[in-house]
């Protein structure tokens, strides 16, 4: 019975079905075959098969559709055709298809698939440094640029970046940096780390590599020189101004006390002392200061009044003591030479030759006053 409907079928595969109007016949197909009616009055094309269904192109002139062709089911109609699919399997299929009965029997071809050229990816990489000369605890910021200028998609993309010696990744910057795993054709990537000069020297930093598939693609080197590490000292000038080097005594003194930071260190601790000689006396300010902290080039400046109440010479000696020398250093205004003034003199003279006339007079008068008592 079996062999019986398989022959039935198969005549009915090699017969057309006759009516009056439409012709029927059987088809086997491959991927990327098909069928020609009338000199490409219509076209039927398979252009996938996928187990249960078959995808189908049909065109008429500039009508063109897609369908997917599932075994077993109802004939499905474009224009003057009709077709249905069976037999399905991984490698062709069974096409039933009706058309008109005046047609003459079509052509099959095989679809001539277009040529896509096999691309090529090609990744450019270019590496920078914002500065190449630092100092220690400086941090320096590279910039990675990927560029695919190649013409097919670069995948499976890894990343070779070697931490190089005087260096330490920067607080907040990730190293190595991350990469994503594919770059199409004419796209572009960049990407940031930073990292922290611990050690003096001149380094080199080794070029970036990305793997892509069985290619490589390096950067260039980049050489980076961290400076010797210099320890900054603060230096105290201190001077002494006086607005008079000759005075007379009981004459007031102005001296202006300046001190200067010329070193790149802050000085801290910093203490200005001194006493004023004997025979001089303070008439306002202080000459011992005391400040916590100069800055690099700063200036501190007070003001001291005094008088000399002596005649003769001195000097206004004062040290400074600070973080960076604890000795300290001495500063001395110059000499000073005070004096009395001359018309001072002159007065005290008057004043004692009147003293000594009063006593003679007092005396005379008493000489007389005994004589006159005899």
């Amino acid at each position: 019975m079996r062999r019986f409907y398989f022959l039935v079928v198969f005549f009915l595969i090699l017969i057309p079905a006759t009516n009056a109007s439409s012709q029927i016949y059987s088809f086997t197909f491959e991927n990327n075959t098909g069928l020609n009616f009338e000199n490409g009055a219509f076209i039927i094309e398979v252009v996938e098969i996928n187990f249960p269904y078959v995808k189908v192109n049909m065109t008429s002139g500039i009508t063109s559709k897609n369908q997917n062709l599932y075994d077993g089911e109802p004939d499905v109609t474009f224009n003057q055709i009709k077709v249905n699919s069976s037999f399905i399997t991984l490698k062709d299929v069974r096409l039933t298809i009706e058309f008109p009965d005046g047609w003459s029997y079509p052509k099959s071809y095989k679809v001539e698939l277009p040529v896509i050229p096999v691309g090529i990816p090609n990744l450019v990489l270019t590496k920078m440094a914002d500065k190449t000369s630092i100092d220690p605890g400086d941090v320096v910021s590279f910039t990675i640029k990927v560029e695919n200028t190649g013409n097919a998609t670069a995948l499976n993309l890894s990343m070779t970046e070697r931490l190089p010696i005087g260096f330490s990744a920067a607080p907040g910057s990730r190293f190595p940096p991350p990469i994503q795993d594919k770059l199409d054709p004419g796209s572009s990537l960049e990407l940031y780390y930073a990292l922290k000069a611990v050690e003096s020297g001149t380094y080199t930093i080794e070029p970036t590599e990305i793997k892509y598939g069985a290619k490589t693609s390096k950067s260039g080197e980049i050489t980076v020189t961290v400076a010797d590490i210099i320890n900054e000292r603060s230096n105290l000038t201190t001077i002494i101004r006086i607005d008079r080097e000759n005075v007379y005594t009981d004459e007031p003194i102005k001296a202006d006390i300046r001190v200067t930071n010329t070193g790149k260190a802050s000085a801290k601790s910093v203490l200005i002392d001194g006493s004023p000689p004997i025979g001089i006396t303070v008439v306002e300010g202080d000459f011992r200061q005391v400040y916590d902290a100069i800055a690099p080039g700063e200036q501190k400046e007070y003001r001291v009044v005094f008088k000399a109440q002596e005649e003769g010479n001195f000097s206004i000696n004062l040290r400074t003591v600070y973080s960076d020398s604890p000795t300290g250093s001495l500063t001395n205004s110059g000499q000073i030479t005070a004096t009395r003034k001359e018309g001072n003199n002159l007065f005290i003279i008057f004043i004692l030759l009147i003293i000594f006339i009063l006593i003679g007079v007092v005396m005379f008068t008493i000489k007389k006053h005994k004589e006159y008592s005899y």
